[in-house]
């Protein structure tokens, strides 16, 4: 415990020493250190407020009409007509930083110059887009545009003629655009409208063939017919047929319990009444038999008719299919033909009024800056002062540490191994005096 209390008075006593040796550096120097801190902040002060030239800067604000994060993928196969015709028909929908990039592009920079007529030996597409600082503002549409240079006036001249340029770059690529649209949407018209006419005289040719869907139907209605009229006739005769079975019945019981001969006291003679029940029941046996012909005849006829139906149904559900078939795709190729016509004509309007999906709108023109951003007089004075006391600060302390002569009683004993018997104190003539 004692030898701990021990080791921590000697390390405060070692601190202190070493605090005690810095301020005394400081100290020393400090008058050197101030005045060369104060010289180097005037210097700034005087380079900053007249050999630096001062930078102005003019702001303006655009505003995208549509945009998106992400490039817009090209048409699916399996989209609709529509969607297919408003994807050529529109100017496609770009990112911001695609925006941002085209604010600096060397075209727009070369009309710049143009429109201000300046000097193309001083200023030239580089130049110009060096001056300008483009960024999206956060979470918006919004582009903001800077424009530094020398002259306030000349910075507020180039951020609206950008913003003017750039407006009328984006209109002249709406109509470039439209004008391929109209373009396209005639040449898909015209291939259309002769794919349309094959279509329709294709149709035509199927539907006055022989054996056509008209005529199939005819046959197959009157066929229809003759075998519902088949099978009327055969119902009826089916039910002559049993009344004519019941009837030979009958007569066969009557038959059978009458007798064949009368007995008289001394003769006997034929029946008649078993005569007439003989004669009666061969003649429906007869007509059954006659029924019955007819009736096997019917069902032959009627089985022979079904089978036509059969083959005429097939027939004609193969030739509906295909008529269908065709008909649909008279149908499309005539929607198709009238979509490209509309979207043709609204295309045309918009391009007469000039009007496209995408545009660019000034939100604010930019004004001659009053004051110029660069430079800072006061902030460059207060790093310079700041800097300037640290370096000579620092190199204080490196003289002092690279000065190698005894000028304490710690210094004898550190180098000559000597003790200090007295020390004579520096006496001024103030102390003198006293």
């Amino acid at each position: 415990m004692n030898n701990q209390n021990t080791n921590r008075e000697l390390y405060d006593e070692e601190l202190e020493i070493d605090l005690r040796q810095l301020l005394q550096i400081f100290k020393k120097w400090s008058k050197l250190i101030l005045t060369m801190t104060l010289i180097c902040s005037f210097a700034v002060g005087l380079v900053s407020c007249f050999v630096l030239a001062p930078i102005y800067q003019a702001n303006t604000l655009l505003m995208v009409t549509q945009a998106t994060e992400k490039l817009q993928t090209p048409v699916n196969r399996g989209e609709s007509l529509e969607d297919v015709v408003s994807t050529v028909s529109r100017m496609p929908v770009l990112t911001m930083n695609t925006y941002v990039a085209q604010l600096k592009s060397e075209t727009l920079m070369n009309r710049i110059i143009k429109r201000l007529n300046l000097n193309p030996q001083q200023y030239n597409a580089y130049t110009i887009a060096g001056m300008i600082d483009a960024q999206v503002v956060k979470d918006s549409n919004l582009i903001e545009v800077k424009i530094t240079n020398t002259d306030p006036i000349l910075a507020a001249k180039i951020a609206n003629a950008l913003s003017a340029e750039y407006l009328q770059f984006m209109t002249e690529n709406n109509q470039e655009q439209m004008s391929r649209s109209v373009k396209f949407l005639q040449e898909q018209k015209s291939a259309t409208d002769k794919e349309l006419d094959r279509a329709v005289a294709y149709l035509g040719e199927f539907q006055s063939q022989p054996r056509g869907v008209a005529v199939l139907e005819t046959e197959f209605a009157a066929r229809a017919q003759d075998a519902a009229d088949l099978n009327s006739r055969l119902k009826t005769v089916l039910i002559e047929i049993q009344q004519l079975s019941a009837g030979v019945q009958n007569l066969e019981e009557q038959l059978n319990i009458t007798p064949q001969i009368i007995y008289n006291d001394s003769s006997q003679e034929t029946n008649p009444l078993y005569l007439s029940l003989a004669e009666e029941l061969a003649s429906k046996k007869a007509t059954l038999a006659e029924k019955e012909g007819e009736a096997s005849g019917l069902q032959q006829m009627l089985s022979h008719t079904n089978r036509e139906l059969d083959y005429l149904q097939a027939e004609l559900a193969e030739k509906r299919m295909e008529q269908d078939k065709l008909q649909r795709e008279v149908e499309r190729l005539q929607k198709t033909s009238e979509t490209l016509a509309m979207k043709q004509t609204e295309t045309q309007i918009a391009k007469s009024i000039d009007l496209g999906d995408t545009s660019v709108v000034v939100v604010s023109e930019a004004s001659v800056p009053k004051s110029p951003i660069k430079p800072n007089k006061k902030l460059n004075v207060a790093i310079a002062f700041i800097l300037s006391f640290m370096v000579f600060t620092m190199l204080a302390f490196i003289l002092e540490y690279l000065d190698n002569t005894i000028k304490t009683p710690e210094d004898i004993n550190r180098e000559l191994g000597l003790s200090v018997i007295g020390v004579i104190p520096k006496m001024n003539q103030h102390n003198i005096r006293h």
